[in-house]
């Protein structure tokens, strides 16, 4: 049946650490099948390494060690610290030891005896050939410099160590006095420079401070200069006006607005109240700031009698005396006010159609020109008080930029006081102190070529050259390797090997090896693939066998997985389907005979034309359908819906079909066959058959959504069975040869069915009694 593609590559969606291990794995099968190639480069790899051993020139080493301590300002306590700053300063002692100038010196004190390294050299090369020879490394974490040389003689090396620390020391001595005078003329000549510009730029500074009157306030400090102070007053100020201004003409602009509409004025009298006050606002209305204030007195006095008279009535009755007289207050108080709103009203009624507009209106408009004249003056104020504000953050500005060329030039001063003082002690004393702590010592043994260098240098070389040719010979060597690289490669299940079987090319029943020798060790497996494809999770009743290449051998497995069925029990239809090169027709000697062309190009009933042309085996429960007569067209013939057909019928007949079909990659009816049965067995031959080719057929299916139960891997011979290691599947036998093999090993009583149990149930069904198994001879009809 159809099944959905699959694809056939699913190892790319593996873990990268498992193909990791899978390459490591397949690599050492590989190198195992090539180890000759490994033992040829192992074995040239140790005759060059030999030659090289036996005819190099012998080197002997001799080293000493220096111990460098800095003195710095004390020179009376070395410092013997690997701080971080010294540290870095060790490195630069080692170029100078390896340096040119140290090196001409320590070529003038060798003697001719000791120049062996230099014979047979021009002069002016002599110092490269010290500089390749000679080392200096800093020992780590430490103040002590290795210096070692190698030389063709052990006593040449450990005068040229000696020659190279005498060179050392002397250009250390020579250059510090020679440079500490110079560096005290340069320092004395700079501090007089210093202190002439330290004196202006003080002078410079006091000058500053009286001009600008500085009151001793910094910037950033908590106390803040009066000026500042002042500006912000003034600018608190203006912005205070310009609001009053703003407020008196709005009122301005309402009450015209009012007077132009004849709308009632009394309700802008609150606007205008607060823009220019209650008290210039009665005074305007006919009332003196007396009355005002003995109003709001009134009114004050009243809410504290209200307040007393409700504190009273919780405690006293309603004719309790005092209650009565603060009761008397309260009345009267609002008498009185009741009278001045009175007076306040009829004042307002006999302005109102008189003059209560232009009065308005005049009292705002003096207002606004007296807030706007404060306005100008507050501005002109505040504009003088900024300009004072900013030149007195540029006076700062310069005060404080002299004050830190003054403070800059005093710390420079004292620098170069302390400077000079630590030079005048280091004149005499020195900055740096070497000290051999390990006199020059030359090696008995040479150090190059060493002999166990040389043989790990032959190993690794070998084994990686080996690797290399291994690797390339894979690479150009299309060919699986292993059982494991079929399934990996492939995305499909290895579901048998079949070894050489030894009655290939034997026509007829005669040939087929589960027929001819069922006990033989080759039959087993063919049982292993029944057992693979019985416990298969899909279907497995309808399979068609195909291979990438003609002459894989696919017809073979073909035939003698038939006899494995029906050996078990099952009634099992072979079908020819290879409609142009029919290969198990011509096998089973049934050419010229009518089969599955004469069916599918029949007129009359499928069922019928089958029944008649299949034939019966000399296998019992075994029949065959031949491929009949060749045909022109035989793709559309398979495509056509009369196979089909021929498949059902087949199923209602028999429990097992197997249907041979042509290779996948010579002609598409292997894909057309698989799309009409349960799925393909792939036959391959790794021997011979590519990597690139077998894949192909395997997407060649997969893009057909084919159903690809597994591959079948032919014609193992027995010098690839150190690749193609099966376990158990060539260590057993049926019958004599294993009971033989059992009775030498002293094995008695040996199960001869050592199939999975599981595997037997699942196959093995009881054969009719009419029908002998062992029956070998031509094939018969069935009637």
């Amino acid at each position: 049946m159809p099944r959905e593609p699959t694809d056939a590559r699913d190892e790319a969606h593996e873990p990268s650490a498992s193909q990791l291990v899978y390459a490591v794995l397949y690599f050492l099968r590989v190198v195992r099948y090539r180890r000759s190639v490994m033992v040829t480069a192992l074995l040239i790899t140790g005759l060059l390494g030999g030659l090289y051993f036996t005819t190099a020139t012998r080197y002997y080493e001799a080293d000493a060690s220096l111990l460098i301590l800095q003195t710095g300002g004390d020179v009376l306590t070395p410092s013997l610290s690997v701080d971080g700053a010294k540290q870095e300063i060790i490195p630069t002692y080692c170029q100078l030891i390896e340096s040119a100038v140290v090196l001409q010196g320590a070529i003038a004190r060798l003697g001719p005896q000791h120049q062996v390294d230099f014979r047979g050299q021009p002069r002016d090369q002599w110092i490269e050939i010290l500089e390749d020879n000679l080392t200096a490394v800093a020992i780590r974490r430490t103040n002590i410099i290795r210096v070692s040389y190698q030389s063709r003689s052990a006593s040449a090396a450990v005068a040229v160590i000696r020659a190279v620390m005498q060179s050392y020391f002397d250009f250390i001595e020579k250059t510090h006095r020679g440079t500490a005078g110079q560096i005290m003329d340069v320092l004395g000549q700079e501090k007089v420079r210093v202190e002439a510009k330290l004196d202006e730029k003080k002078a410079a500074l006091l000058a500053a401070r009286r001009n600008f009157g500085d009151l001793g306030i910094k910037p950033g400090g908590q106390v803040v200069h009066p000026l500042v102070q002042r500006a912000v007053r003034l600018n608190e100020a203006l912005v205070e006006a310009q609001e009053k201004r703003v407020e008196l003409q709005s009122a301005l602009a309402a009450i015209q607005n009012a007077v132009r509409s004849g709308a009632d004025l009394q309700h802008h009298l609150l606007s205008v109240e607060e823009a220019v006050g209650r008290e210039i606002l009665l005074t305007g209305l006919g009332f003196n700031t007396r009355d005002a204030a003995v109003q709001a007195n009134m009114e004050r006095s009243l809410l504290e009698y209200q307040s007393e008279m409700k504190s009273m009535q919780q405690f006293l009755g309603p004719a309790h005396p005092r209650l009565t007289e603060v009761a008397e207050r309260v009345r009267a108080t609002e008498q009185y006010l009741t009278a001045y709103q009175t007076r306040v009203s009829e004042r307002l009624t006999q302005l109102k159609d008189t003059r209560l507009g232009p009065m308005l209106i005049q009292m705002l408009s003096q207002a606004l020109a007296n807030a706007s004249q404060r306005e100008m003056a507050l501005r002109d104020s505040f504009e003088t008080a900024r300009a004072e504000a900013v030149r007195l953050n540029g006076d700062l500005a310069q005060l404080e930029i002299l004050e830190h060329d003054v403070e800059q030039l005093r710390s420079f001063h004292d620098v170069l006081v302390n400077q000079i003082a630590n030079t005048d002690l280091r004149q005499e004393h020195g900055d740096i102190r070497a000290t051999v702590v390990k006199e020059p010592m030359a090696s008995q043994q040479p150090v190059s070529p060493r002999l166990m260098t040389v043989a790990l240098l032959v190993l690794v070389i070998g084994l990686l050259g080996g690797g290399i040719s291994v690797y390339v010979l894979d690479i150009l060597d299309d060919r699986f390797r292993s059982a494991d690289e079929l399934r990996l490669r492939l995305g499909v299940p290895v579901l048998a090997m079949v070894r050489q079987l030894p009655n290939a090319g034997v026509p007829g029943w005669a040939g087929v090896q589960a027929n001819a020798a069922p006990d033989a060790v080759e039959s087993e497996a063919f049982r292993t693939l029944r057992t693979a494809l019985a416990f298969s999770p899909h279907a497995t009743e309808r399979i068609a066998v195909s291979s990438s290449e003609p002459g894989d051998g696919k017809t073979t497995v073909l035939v003698n997985l038939a006899v494995s069925f029906a050996q078990a029990g099952k009634r099992t239809l072979l079908i020819d389907a290879d409609l142009r090169r029919p290969g198990l027709t011509t096998l089973l000697g049934m050419k010229g005979a009518a089969g599955v062309s004469d069916v599918l190009r029949g007129d009359g009933e499928v069922a019928r034309l089958a029944a008649q042309c299949v034939c019966r085996s000399a296998v019992a429960g075994l029949d065959v359908l031949g491929s009949g007569p060749r045909r022109p067209n035989p793709s559309e013939l398979l495509a056509g819906p009369r196979f089909a057909d021929l498949l059902a019928w087949a199923e209602s007949q028999y429990e097992q079909i197997l249907v041979d079909s042509p290779p996948v990659l010579a002609a598409s009816d292997a894909q057309i066959l698989g799309r009409l049965v349960d799925g393909v067995l792939l036959v391959v031959q790794p021997d011979s058959n590519r990597r690139r080719v077998v894949e192909r057929a395997v997407e060649s299916f997969a893009a057909l959504g084919v159903e690809l139960l597994g591959v079948v891997a032919n014609r193992i011979r027995p010098e690839s069975n150190d690749r193609y290691d099966d376990g158990c599947a060539y260590a057993y036998g049926y019958g004599a040869a294993y009971r033989d093999e059992a009775d030498q090993d002293g094995l008695i009583g040996a199960d001869r069915d050592h199939e999975p149990q599981g595997a037997d149930e699942a196959i093995e069904r009881p054969r009719p009694a009419n029908e002998a198994a062992d029956q070998i001879g031509p094939v018969k009809r069935v009637a």
